[in-house]
């Protein structure tokens, strides 16, 4: 009867042990699932910008790179699962198991060690929030945080040995081993969430996926703007040829046409600038962009721009130079698809684009895009996209002069008058700064409403009430710098 006794109430003392390791356990769940949730619907971008400017490649050579140096394990498995951030909750997933598997085996190894559960509870969400406010910023990888789990999975082997001198022998054998393995992490500063800078990764990303209704709908809705929301709003319009319906919706506008690449110029404009060049159709200027981003990459390596440098080899005919991208693209997890479907459907895929090209033999000596849309436009006067940006970009700038003269090569001389609102309305500046006859006014206004809108223009000018005409920007609003 003793012994059993003792048996019984033995395990009437282990059942309130359990009971409390599963209260604090269900304390660390419910805090990764708020760091899931806050993640996933308040910042699930960062982690698209994060995948999209890393390359992993599953080839023996490739991965071989990753041991040369202290921490390569680390580095291996956080580039790996970076990989995965392509797929639409995959991010704050992987995120969320990683800081889960972190603050966990920090927990049981200080229980281990003896502390109290309140501390190894508040020491293990405390290591677990601090390393969630460090993913906050893009230039934190995961791969930093693979390693302070690699340091934490050397204190929970530690903490399961019995007795401090087996303790200490297996802590002093397990320092280097670890070291090599998974290095020191890398934390550059702390910041808070930077909510302006997650919108315009959205923006950008929603854009890069393809979902340009998303866009449209996500910058009309805003309240306020960034330069590089409304980049890509004008990208969108212009490719269904609108974008001089809507350039007076806003009154600083960006299209991007005044940016030059420079040393300083930001890494985000550099990155932009190929998706206007290919918008436009110059391959040249996309493939200097391209590999421009890919040189202010993390590690020289951006997998979006291995795809454009193939798309822009592509449309232009040298299939040896897009194959070389695409034998790349062949060796990822998460592109091949894409790359053997580039192959099979490309001509299809690109058929209008490869009628943008410039096929005209030129020598360009800059990055003037006003230039580079005049040689387009020469070799292919129903480039629209490249039409508008040159007749948009004057009338940003105010210059009507250069405006009128685009609008008459462009347009006059090649029997397709663009009869636009927006051409319309700057037109009837030109024609009354230079008095000019009727049969001019004949000839380009053929829009009357616009002209009467005119003539009550000129007896209110600048009214408020003219807002949205080109008249009243040329009037009011200051006009962009050229950078």
């Amino acid at each position: 009867m003793f012994p059993f006794r003792l048996g019984s109430i033995s395990r009437r003392s282990q059942a309130p042990e359990r009971s409390a390791a599963g209260a604090w356990g269900a304390v660390i769940l419910m805090v990764t699932i708020a760091v899931w949730c806050f993640f996933q619907f308040c910042y699930p971008y960062h982690f698209f910008f994060q995948e999209q400017n890393q390359l992993f490649l599953w080839s023996s050579d490739y991965l071989s790179t990753y041991f040369e140096k202290p921490g390569g394990l680390a580095l291996l498995i956080g580039d790996f699962l970076t990989q995965f951030y392509y797929y639409l909750f995959a991010g704050s997933t992987i995120l969320s198991l990683v800081l889960f598997l972190t603050s966990t085996l920090l927990y049981i190894s200080l229980r281990n060690f003896k502390v109290s559960r309140p501390v190894a509870l508040l020491l293990a969400l405390a290591v677990m929030l601090f390393l969630a406010v460090c993913h906050f910023s893009t230039s934190y990888r995961l791969s930093s945080t693979i390693s302070i789990l690699g340091w934490i999975l050397l204190l929970w082997i530690v903490s399961m040995m019995k007795g401090w001198k087996l303790r200490a022998v297996i802590l002093c054998c397990g320092l280097l081993p670890t070291w090599l393995l998974f290095g020191a992490p890398k934390i550059k500063h702390i910041q808070k969430p930077d909510f302006i800078l997650e919108k315009d990764f959205a923006i950008d990303c929603e854009y890069y996926f393809g979902n340009h209704d998303k866009v449209i709908q996500e910058v009309e809705n805003a309240t306020e703007w960034t330069d590089q929301m409304l980049f890509f709003y004008n990208l969108v319009q212009a490719q269904r040829g609108e974008l001089p319906d809507h350039l007076m919706k806003f009154t600083q506008n960006v299209l991007g046409t005044f940016y030059r690449i420079g040393p300083e110029t930001p890494m985000l404009t550099i990155r932009n600038m190929n998706e206007l060049y290919w918008v436009l159709g110059d391959m040249t200027f996309t493939e200097r962009a391209a590999m421009m981003t890919n040189v202010f990459s993390h590690n020289n390596r951006n997998v979006r721009m291995i795809r454009r440098l193939a798309e822009c080899n592509y449309v232009s005919g040298d299939s040896l130079a897009a194959e070389k991208y695409l034998r790349i693209l062949d060796k990822t997890l998460v592109y091949d698809k894409w790359a053997m479907n580039v192959r099979q459907h490309g001509k299809q895929i690109y058929r209008e684009k490869m009628q943008m090209v410039n096929h005209r033999d030129t020598i360009t000596i800059t990055d003037n895009a006003h230039f580079l849309m005049m040689q387009l436009l020469d070799a292919n006067p129903g480039n629209i996209v490249a039409l508008d940006y040159i007749l948009c970009s004057d009338l940003l700038l105010k210059d009507i002069s250069n405006f009128k003269r685009d609008y008459d090569r462009y347009c006059i001389d090649t029997g397709s008058p663009r009869l636009k609102t927006l051409y319309q309305q700057a037109l009837c500046i030109w024609l009354a700064g230079s008095d000019a006859p009727q049969e001019d006014w004949e000839k380009y206004i053929q829009r009357a409403d616009v002209f009467q809108m005119f003539q009550q223009y000129n007896q209110q000018r600048g009214h408020p009430r003219f807002k949205g005409t080109y008249w009243y920007y040329f009037d009011k609003m200051k006009t962009p710098e050229v950078k």
